[in-house]
């Protein structure tokens, strides 16, 4: 085809058997003429009159906003590369985009046929000789005796047909509706008169004759005859950096971690000179034996595919994934090394290789650099899902008040279009806030930059430790003695009380005395904890800042630079104390032993790299997530072994039992009833004491003290069906915040899949907002802040009914750090500004920007650990699902008359026959008696 005369020859051969030229383009059907395919075409004579009959009813194209109508992508490859996003947003802000026709209708008059290249296509399609701009291609004998729609084109290239093949091959069908939605789609079309009939009616109308599975498609599931068969295997291929690649697990009695094949590559016993592109290939994965001679190589299914333009900042990793696969290695580093050559980045490397192997390395089928990638045709336009609009019935809002119903997202929708949203003007709201940080994005890293803040706790007289009780004491003066005595031995030391026996105001007295004992010297002490709202209760930070843990990612060693500013941080501290250990698992303690170790290699054959480790917490309350916690004592693999040896280094526990939070005589039964509950054995007294404060049972004016009381539920359903009743409530003209979506399927992401993004956030100024990112931990703006909205602010020139704004001002309970402004009412207020979190959805990289914020009058039990509040409201009606979450709950307030209760609830979900399996010491649970004091040593493990 890139031969002229031969696009000639074909243009004109084929143009002899398809037109699309309208026997009669001005035709008007007559008064009674009918319907020309209803008729027998036996009984007819074949005519031109009769061709022009059926072409215009059957092969004119109508343009329409449900089917071919769509708006043209600014580009064809967001879904895989983030440049041009910026465009892409805008593009997405636009009220009323131009539409154009995914068909290319209408389509230019031509007196002959002709192969033509379309514009931003990179092949060529024949085009057909017509004289009406609306006709598809057809041919005359093929569409008489066919009575329908036909659409016939040659293809132009082997390339064009394999492309067509595969993309309707890999075409998904339709998803099946619920019958919930296809009720919904009948209900406005329903009879009056006769509604339960005519409804019923219709949906088994719709259930059979409109039916989205086929016979054949049933008849294979039955009889167990797969959907789809293969002469080639395929196999996936992970080309992202090994550190960023997916972990798997398996989930049987345990949670166990599985090998990808890229880290079974690059562990592999013998096989030196095997490369990857081979491995996958030809070699069983499991047995790293060749297949057979016959056996057809595998399909390798790459993802994400790397952009290959060089001047692409995609360009380093297609160069990496070259490599990867043509080069023998045991490591990603060893890629930079090429024909005994070291290079700086994997381009140069590869430029390298391809002039020395040019004709060497077998294809991987992964493109060449400066190649363009073909694409699907319909790719370049986005799809659009049109709905009916549906009316509801007294029966449908009526079902929507049952018990457990989970709040929708159309029910969340509803804020922001009610009268009170559409009729408030938010103009006046526009450019009110020109600072350049918060119009640029980068408020809080100057404001970071210019206030450089320790972690030192405030000073504390040195009588305050007169008034630590008994228990408390022993830590104190065990740690203290340890300090001052220069004892060169490690303590590892564990510190154990439930909630409300003072650890956290321990943890900050005594960090205090060990600064003052410093006597000029650096801080020895730093504090940890594994969330950042734990972190601030403490005036410290996250382990993962502090010693640069993963997130979702494998433990790598720092780089020298990074390795060099923690020995830095840490190298005047001698004790690091770690509270909410409960939520520390085994791998946590492994990669906290490995980073330690880096970050004191004087010490690195010790444990911790010899430092001075205090563990706080309480192992009844909330677990670790996906991982084993410290006191499992069962049979764990890889890294959990380590972990497992590192926490049996600790030899000593004091055991805080004195209740601090719930204090005087008039609260000794309710810290009964929490000794009881924390070990899941409510007493019949302890439970009708806590029976007591249900809602039904308080008077009008005891419920109306909680009206603003925070709400700790245990499930994601009950807080967002609370945020959202309470924000209607209220009374003020609502916003919904839009998140921005990049990529294919960002836009329908789950916020724990996009980096704790929402999709749309409900604001209204006076509403309550939690911070869901650590911008700024020291002063208080760390994952768990709450504050109440102040303003609501949009950037000059935007329209607030399309655009999102640009800042939320807010007013955080806890900040301590600079300012944006004070009003008169001493109320200090702080800009938040919207972030950008990159994820992967399959293959495909995407990007969500958004306001790290979520409602929170109500919050789940997670986000309450190591809070603590005056009133507070919960529910113990359902058995919890997790250990510690009816304790944790119960136990965020100071007094029994600062709680109630949702609605009554069953001892039996409080009362087990055992505790839990924490293996816990009997003398270790919480009471009144001031005296007793535990301090153990030598313990291979307290739980």
């Amino acid at each position: 085809m890139e031969d002229e005369a031969a696009r000639d020859v074909f243009a004109r051969t084929w143009g002899f058997h398809i037109t699309a030229i309208n026997p009669e383009p001005t035709r008007t059907v007559p008064q009674g003429e009918g319907n020309p395919l209803s008729v027998d075409p036996l009984s007819i004579e074949m005519t031109f009159l009769r061709l022009s009959q059926i072409v215009n009813r059957c092969q004119r194209h109508k343009c329409n906003t449900t089917y071919c109508l769509r708006v043209r992508k600014r580009t064809g490859d967001l879904a895989r590369d983030m440049e041009g996003a910026a465009a892409d947003i805008e593009a997405a802000n636009v009220a009323s985009p131009e539409r154009e026709c995914r068909f290319d209708f209408p389509r230019a008059l031509r007196e002959l046929a002709a192969i033509i290249r379309k514009e931003g296509r990179t092949y060529y399609v024949f085009e057909a000789a017509r004289n009406d701009n609306l006709m598809n291609h057809f041919n005359p004998a093929i569409v008489l005796g066919w009575l329908a729609n036909i659409d016939i084109s040659p293809c132009t290239s082997l390339q064009a047909v394999i492309t067509y093949a595969a993309k309707y091959c890999s075409k998904s069908e339709k998803k099946t509706e619920p019958y919930s939605k296809l009720a919904d789609q009948v209900l406005p079309h329903t009879a009056h008169r006769q509604p339960l009939l005519s409804f019923s009616s219709r949906l088994m109308n719709k259930l059979i004759a409109e039916r989205d599975y086929s016979a054949q498609e049933i008849s294979h599931l039955l009889l167990n005859i797969p959907l789809q068969e293969g002469t080639r295997m395929v196999v996936a291929v992970d080309c992202r950096p090994l550190e960023q690649q997916a972990r798997s697990y398996l989930v049987d009695e345990d949670v166990n971690e599985t090998i990808g094949t890229y880290r079974k590559y690059l562990e592999r016993n013998g096989h030196e000179d095997i490369t990857y592109l081979e491995y996958l290939q030809s070699y069983n994965l499991k047995t790293w034996r060749r297949l057979a001679a016959q056996a057809k190589k595998r399909v390798l299914s790459y993802f994400p595919r790397y952009r290959s333009m060089e001047s692409s900042p995609q360009f380093d990793d297609f160069c990496r994934v070259k490599l990867m696969m043509a080069h023998p290695h045991r490591s990603p580093e060893e890629l930079l090394t090429v024909g005994g050559q070291q290079f700086d980045s994997f381009a140069a490397a590869y430029r390298f290789c391809r002039e020395q192997h040019r004709d060497i390395h077998a294809d991987d089928h992964y493109g060449e650099p400066d190649t363009n990638e073909l694409r699907a045709e319909d790719d370049e336009f986005e799809l659009e899902v049109q709905e009916e609009p549906t009316v509801e019935e007294d029966w449908h809002e009526l079902a929507r008040m049952l018990p457990d119903r989970p709040l929708e997202e159309q029910d969340i929708d509803i804020l922001g279009r009610r009268d009170i949203d559409i009729n408030y003007d938010w103009t006046p709201h526009i450019g009110r806030y020109t600072d350049d940080g918060i119009l640029k994005g980068d408020y809080w890293k100057q404001r970071k930059a210019a206030n450089r803040l320790g972690l030192d706790v405030d000073h504390q007289p040195l009588e305050a430790r007169d008034s630590l009780n008994r228990d408390q004491r022993l830590v104190y003066d065990t740690v203290m003695d340890h300090f001052l005595t220069q004892e060169s031995s490690q303590l590892l030391l564990h510190v154990d009380g439930g909630g409300g026996t003072g650890k956290s105001y321990l943890i900050k007295l005594l960090s205090a005395h060990l600064q003052a004992a410093a006597v000029g010297r650096g801080t020895p002490v730093w504090r940890a904890a594994p969330t950042g709202v734990a972190g601030n209760q403490i005036s410290g930070t996250t382990l993962h800042s502090l010693l640069h843990l993963p997130i979702n990612k494998d433990f790598r060693p720092l780089s020298p630079t990074d390795m060099a500013q923690l020995q830095k941080k840490l190298k005047d501290i001698k004790y690091l104390i770690i509270d909410e250990k409960s939520m520390l698992g085994l791998r946590q303690l492994s990669w906290i032993d490995d980073r330690l170790r880096e970050a004191f290699p004087n010490r690195n054959e010790d444990f911790l790299g010899g430092l001075n480790i205090l563990l706080v917490g309480d192992f009844f309350q909330l677990p670790p997530v996906l991982q084993k916690p410290l006191y499992y004592d069962r049979e764990v693999q890889g890294v959990e072994i380590k972990g497992m040896n590192a926490y049996r280094r600790f030899d000593k526990s004091v055991f805080l039992k004195v209740i601090q939070r719930q204090r005087g005589d008039d609260q000794k039964a309710f810290r009964t009833a929490l000794g009881e509950l924390r070990l899941l054995q409510l007493s019949v007294e302890s439970w009708k004491l806590l029976s007591g404060r249900v809602q039904a049972k308080l008077d009008d004016q005891e419920v109306a003290r909680f009206a603003n009381a925070l709400r700790v539920y245990a499930t994601k359903d009950r807080v967002n069906e609370y945020n959202y009743y309470h924000l209607d409530r209220l009374g003020r003209p609502v916003i919904q915040v839009k998140a921005k979506n990049v990529g294919v399927g960002a836009a329908t992401a789950p916020d724990d899949k996009a980096g704790n993004l929402a999709k749309q956030i409900p604001i209204c100024i006076g509403a309550r907002l939690m911070l869901t990112s650590n911008l700024w931990q020291p002063v208080g703006l760390c994952n768990g802040a709450r504050g109440t909205v102040y303003d609501i602010g949009w950037a000059p020139g935007a329209d607030p009914v399309q655009d999102p704004p640009c800042v939320i001002m807010m007013e955080f309970d806890k900040y301590s750090g600079p300012v944006f402004l004070t009003t008169p009412d001493d109320r200090k207020i702080v800009p938040i500004l919207p972030v950008d979190r990159d994820f992967l959805i399959g293959s495909t990289l995407c990007t969500r920007t958004q306001f790290p914020l979520i409602v929170c009058y109500a919050i789940t039990v997670h986000k309450s650990q190591s809070i603590t509040e005056d009133v507070i409201v919960t529910d113990l009606s359902c058995r919890d699902f997790q250990t510690g979450l009816s304790y944790v709950a119960v136990s965020r307030v100071k007094t029994l008359q600062g709680l109630m209760l949702d609605a009554p609830f069953d001892r039996s979900h409080l009362f087990y026959e055992s505790p839990p399996e924490v293996a816990w010491p009997k003398d270790s649970q919480p009471s009144d008696d001031p005296t007793p004091c535990t301090y153990s040593s030598n313990v291979k493990g307290v739980a």
